[in-house]
C-alpha cells in the first residue's frame, strides 16, 4: 500500500464522506427523516453530491448513486440494503471493489425486540453467503456507526450498537486503504453499474472512484 498513501489522500477524502453523511443526521435529529429507506437515500445522497468532482492533491473523485424504487427489489430475498463499490485508478495502484450493507435504524440504549434481532441476523447471514464484506450501518441520532456482519451473527447482544464498530469516516479509510473490499463487488465501467445492480439485487448502488490528473 505504499503507492496510495504517497498521495496521501485517505483521511481527507473518509472525512469529506463523514462530514456530507452527517447531513443524513441533523435531518433525524430535527424530524426530518424517520425511516431507513429514506435515512439510506439522503445519506448516499448526500456522499455523492459531496464526491463527485471533489479534488484533493491532484486526485479527482467521481461518484454515482443508482436507485431501485420499484415493486421487484430483491432487498429482502437478498438481505442487503444497499452495495458499495470503489474503483482506484491511479499511474501506480488501480483497484475495484467493494461491499454489501443492511442499514438499521437504533438508538444506542433502545430496547430492541427478539423478533428484530432475529430477522437482523438472518439478513447478515444471507449477506456473507454472497460476500464476507457485509457490513451493519447504524443510524442513530449520535451519528452512523458500521459493525461487520460477522459479528452481528456471531455475537449475543440485545441491541447492535453493544458490537464493536467503526465511526463512517474510520469505515471509509479502512475501505480507502483496502483492509475493507470484495473484489468480486466491482464494476470495469460506470457504465456497467446498473447491471451490477441487478446482480448484487439491491435497491441501491453507491458508485466512487478515484483518478489522477486532476488540476488543483
Amino acid at each position: 500500500m505504499v503507492a496510495i498513501r504517497h498521495y496521501a489522500i485517505i483521511r481527507e477524502s473518509a472525512a469529506h464522506i463523514a462530514e456530507a453523511a452527517n447531513g443524513a443526521v441533523e435531518a433525524l435529529v430535527e424530524a426530518r427523516i424517520e425511516q431507513e429507506p429514506a435515512f439510506t437515500d439522503r445519506m448516499l445522497g448526500r456522499i455523492e453530491s459531496a464526491m463527485d468532482g471533489y479534488v484533493t492533491k491532484g486526485v479527482r473523485w467521481t461518484a454515482k448513486t443508482l436507485t431501485d424504487r420499484g415493486r421487484n427489489s430483491q432487498e429482502r430475498e437478498f438481505g442487503a440494503d444497499f452495495a458499495g463499490v470503489l474503483d482506484i485508478d491511479l499511474e501506480d495502484f488501480k483497484v475495484s471493489k467493494g461491499f454489501l450493507a443492511q442499514a438499521k435504524m437504533i438508538e444506542p440504549r433502545a430496547s430492541v425486540p427478539a423478533r428484530d434481532i432475529e430477522r437482523m441476523v438472518d439478513q447478515c447471514e444471507v449477506m456473507l453467503k454472497h460476500s464476507p464484506d457485509s457490513f451493519l450501518f447504524l443510524y442513530s441520532m449520535g451519528g452512523i456507526s458500521v459493525v461487520p456482519a460477522v459479528s452481528v451473527v456471531g455475537g449475543h447482544f440485545s441491541n447492535p450498537h453493544e458490537l464493536y464498530s467503526r465511526s463512517l469516516s474510520r469505515f471509509y479509510e479502512e475501505h480507502f486503504e483496502c483492509f475493507i473490499g470484495d473484489r468480486e463487488i466491482s464494476s470495469p465501467t460506470p457504465n456497467m453499474l446498473d447491471g451490477l445492480r441487478e446482480r448484487l439485487r439491491v435497491r441501491r448502488l453507491s458508485y466512487l472512484a478515484a483518478q489522477q490528473g486532476a488540476i488543483q
